[in-house]
């Protein structure tokens, strides 16, 4: 979860900014001693600024040591950062990350080469679950059910053989949900990977609003006009399934508009914080729930203390809320999630959430590559620390293996109905 500037004038980093004139020179495809040059960047990095209550990050070195063997073997960017990020993930914490300039450059842009489907490997080939509208396979005719056979002539395997570079051809031969086969030729073209929110009606009294990322393509002033639409209706189920976090200030603007401004929904615990606590108190700095509940009454943090942002375009909701979450359910999306039960009485439900919460920046490594590093724990305002542990479901319901538009959605009917459980207490 990256932190970002807001309203409230907390303390923030705006590390994407960086980004954006984060020049993509050369790389390990065809300079080796990048691999020093970014070594050497994120070392620094991990030492000088990293935190994390508890963590060493003095370790790095034997770490990297461990992965030398595939770091001096890898050929490219996409071996080299595969094989530093192995050695980031023996921290055992979230939120470190090595990002290729082709990765950094991406996200940023919000865009990606290829034909634009989401799909899921089956036995007769590989199944379309989603098109991007506008992509290739859009503009081809490819739909939700289909499944592709062949690729290139080639029996279909998953995803192997779809990628490719921009401009290139692709043959596919699929097979209609009514089982007549088609040809078709597409052409690789970059396509936007922005995902518009969607408010989708569930019955007369429920609708769903999906929120797929906190991340930049979050489009506030769309947010506010689908809020404006559900106030019309008694349940609202907000869909955060496969919602991998991004920037704190989204993650306030969607909560302003679900609760009032003035509820605390957690706090985030700084390497100053903590060792303030242990100078003050004599406790001990990895107690970060402990460190969380003391700082809630010391003025000096109030800082730190997340409240919703402040609303003045559209009417706090006042009905009846479910929260939909599962183990790709990170950052930012887990806080929210935990938010609304904590302060509107949400009920979660789905699986348990990836766990994974630290607040982070993302700042050049040198050539391109970018390192996302962990700055802050945080911990509800009822004590959890979602970091390592999830946010627990109150009524599980695991998502289908496939799940196509036209078909029913399991944990969607589960929320609607714990819903009118509540109108039946009621």
């Amino acid at each position: 979860m990256r932190l970002f500037p807001n309203s409230r004038g907390r303390a923030a980093l705006a590390a994407l900014a960086f980004l954006a004139t984060a020049a993509v020179a050369q790389t390990v495809d065809n300079k080796p001693e990048v691999k020093t040059q970014v070594l050497d960047r994120v070392t620094t990095i991990l030492s000088r600024r990293a935190y994390v209550p508890g963590l060493d990050f003095a370790k790095w070195k034997e770490f990297a040591d461990a992965e030398k063997e595939k770091l001096d073997a890898s050929k490219d960017d996409n071996e080299f950062t595969y094989a530093v990020n192995e050695a980031l993930t023996k921290f055992g914490a979230s939120h470190i990350y090595l990002a290729s300039p082709r990765s950094a450059t991406q996200r940023t842009t919000n865009s990606l080469v290829g034909i634009g489907i989401t799909q899921q490997k089956v036995e007769d080939g590989t199944l379309v679950l989603r098109t991007v509208k506008g992509a290739p396979a859009d503009r081809a005719g490819l739909q939700p059910g289909d499944v592709i056979v062949k690729v290139d002539g080639q029996p279909a395997d998953g995803a192997k053989g779809i990628a490719g570079e921009e401009g290139t051809k692709l043959f596919l031969t699929v097979k209609k949900p009514d089982g007549k086969t088609v040809d078709t030729t597409l052409t690789r073209a970059k396509f936007s990977t922005k995902r518009p929110e969607e408010l989708i009606p569930v019955d007369k009294d429920t609708a769903r609003l999906a929120v797929y990322t906190f991340d930049l393509s979050y489009d506030p002033d769309n947010v506010e006009a689908l809020m404006k639409q559900a106030a019309k209706y008694k349940n609202l189920i907000l869909d955060l399934r496969d919602n991998g976090g991004g920037r704190v200030d989204y993650l306030q603007h969607l909560l302003g508009l679900l609760v009032p401004e003035d509820k605390a929904f957690g706090t985030f615990v700084s390497k100053s914080l903590a060792k303030d606590y242990v100078k003050t108190t004599g406790g001990k700095e990895s107690d970060v729930s402990k460190v969380a509940d003391w700082s809630r009454g010391v003025d000096a943090w109030d800082s730190l203390q997340m409240k919703p942002s402040k609303n003045s375009n559209v009417p706090v909701y006042k009905g009846r809320l479910a929260v939909l979450v599962n183990r790709f359910s990170g950052s930012a999306s887990e806080i929210c999630a935990a938010a609304l039960r904590d302060l509107a009485g949400a009920q979660v439900v789905g699986t348990k959430s990836a766990g994974a919460v630290l607040v982070s920046e993302i700042v050049p490594a040198t050539n391109g590559f970018t390192i996302q590093y962990p700055l802050m724990d945080y911990v509800t305002v009822k004590g959890l620390r979602i970091e390592g542990a999830g946010v627990a479901p109150d009524v599980e319901v695991q998502d289908p293996k496939i799940l196509l538009p036209t078909t029913p959605d399991p944990v969607v009917l589960k929320a609607a109905e714990e819903l009118e459980k509540k109108v039946a207490k009621v």
